[in-house]
């Protein structure tokens, strides 16, 4: 009987609260779609941005519970939403066909689904702080430009590389965040955009070993770093982990792609040098 009682008045207490942060414990139909619309652009919003799956899935259902859309069911896979609410009265299909890495934007909707869970915000609220989310901006040119000569130079230090050869793998990791900012620019997308750069480094860094005569390969090395899919991979675990195996294969399927996509950019030019000049790099 105690039980009951206190059921009741967590029940009574949950209601009160909710219609006090303007929300309706059981909304109509136009409110429903309109945070369903919501949520689906939430998880839009997480996944076009590096997300994983099950994080994406376990925030879009915890919107859903916060604003009382009952019987709310998600799938989600690496490029494609899928969701229904009530007896699918309501059903969503959103496409995510690319995606780019932006942790700020994945922290902010994170934050954003807490403070809905705390009850603490109204679906006018959230809409306007989704939007806000979205625009989030990249890191400055100069700061990407930066990140990529500070970067390979250190990785060519760390594989053994000499001084000169670190200053070869600035230079080239300088250009080819350059190379990578003219890309986005221009949707310049996929496998030709890796296999690209991955070129371009590997000749920046040979020409400029040579000139500094020194060897190239650290510097090849230190400056292909800066493409590796670190994120793609991680990212593939942390699915497989969650049991998210369709997901985590697709992950682990990118990042193989975009490593062949290096190992091709870079073999090119290195044939061609050799046959060229007759001399291997070393």
């Amino acid at each position: 009987m105690l039980f009951y009682t206190i059921r009741i008045f967590a029940l009574w207490g949950t209601a009160r609260r909710d219609k006090m942060n303007g929300r309706e414990l059981y909304p109509d139909e136009e409110q429903r779609h309109r945070i369903m619309d919501f949520i689906m652009a939430a998880g839009q919003t997480l996944l076009e941005n590096g997300a994983e799956v099950f994080r994406v899935e376990q925030t879009m259902e915890i919107m859903a519970r916060s604003f009382h859309l009952r019987e709310f069911h998600v799938y989600v896979l690496t490029n494609g939403i899928f969701a229904s609410a009530g007896t699918a009265e309501l059903s969503e299909v959103r496409n995510v066909p690319t995606r780019t890495s932006h942790l700020g934007r994945v922290a902010a909707v994170n934050q954003l689904s807490r403070q809905i869970a705390a009850g603490g915000i109204t679906i006018d609220e959230a809409e306007s702080r989704l939007v806000q989310a979205r625009q989030i901006p990249f890191p400055k040119d100069w700061v990407q430009l930066a990140a990529g000569l500070s970067g390979a130079f250190c990785f060519a230090l760390i594989f053994g590389g000499t001084l000169r050869a670190a200053l070869a793998a600035a230079v080239a990791g300088f250009s080819a965040n350059a190379y990578l900012l003219f890309c986005g620019r221009h949707n310049i997308t996929g496998g030709f955009k890796t296999i690209s750069t991955a070129s371009l480094i590997t000749l920046i860094c040979i020409l400029s070993c040579n000139l500094l005569r020194t060897e190239a390969s650290h510097a090849i090395i230190g400056t292909l770093m800066i493409l590796t899919p670190g994120i793609a991979f991680t990212m593939g675990i942390r699915d497989f982990v969650q049991g998210d195996y369709l997901s985590g294969t697709i992950r682990m399927i990118d990042a193989l792609l975009i490593a062949a996509s290096i190992a091709i950019g870079t073999g090119l030019v290195l044939g061609a040098y050799s046959m060229l000049t007759g001399v291997v790099v070393a």
